[in-house]
């Protein structure tokens, strides 16, 4: 009788060995590794995938009006999702910005900002402190975010002129990520304003 007890007792322990090291494995892929390519680890959760075309939404901007992914027709898109509690996310808001400046509201691409599940006044907080003025909207109950199959941020998807999505960037945009994306929707080598 005791020596089943103390097989049981092992298979456990065992178990929750082996649940530890798989967590700290997913931990260290996931967390730790920087990414190189704009299309790197996460890409398999994601439900909208590169060559499809990006479906339409409609949400609620931080000053009580609406914006649709389609108001963008005919333009490149940077969609971004993002949080003020999100330290990466704020880390990349400069570079995003200046992107925005640089194509400005009339030309071939748009950065479009997608907070997540935050209040409008702690978006336009967060925006005026940091000096951003691409568009912003609230995803407030993370619909959208599950309708891409997101599982964290930051995480930015580069959507050509046609709607149809090129590339992708799951973590902070660094290095040549967001120049990867851009040239990804408007051509290579065009470089970042």
């Amino acid at each position: 009788m005791s020596r089943v007890w103390i097989q049981s007792r092992h298979i456990m322990a065992i178990v929750i060995v082996l649940v530890i090291a798989s967590f700290f494995g997913w931990w260290e892929l996931t967390s730790h590794s920087p990414t190189n390519s704009v299309l790197d680890a996460g890409e398999s959760s994601l439900k909208i995938k590169v060559g499809e075309q990006v479906p339409n939404f409609r949400l609620e901007t931080p000053d009580d009006s609406e914006l649709q992914l389609s108001d963008f027709v005919g333009r490149a898109v940077v969609l971004n999702f993002w949080a003020t509690w999100c330290s990466p996310c704020r880390a990349e808001m400069p570079a995003l910005q200046q992107i925005a400046n640089g194509y400005g509201p009339s030309r071939e691409l748009v950065v479009v900002g997608i907070n997540m599940m935050e209040s409008p006044e702690v978006v336009k907080s967060y925006t005026k402190e940091l000096g951003l003025s691409f568009p912003m909207a609230l995803d407030r109950k993370g619909v959208l975010a599950a309708r891409y199959g997101l599982i964290g941020l930051p995480a930015t998807f580069f959507i050509d002129a046609d709607g149809i999505l090129q590339a992708q960037a799951l973590g902070q945009l660094h290095g040549e990520l967001l120049q990867d994306g851009i040239d990804a929707v408007l051509g290579d080598q065009v470089d970042i304003p």
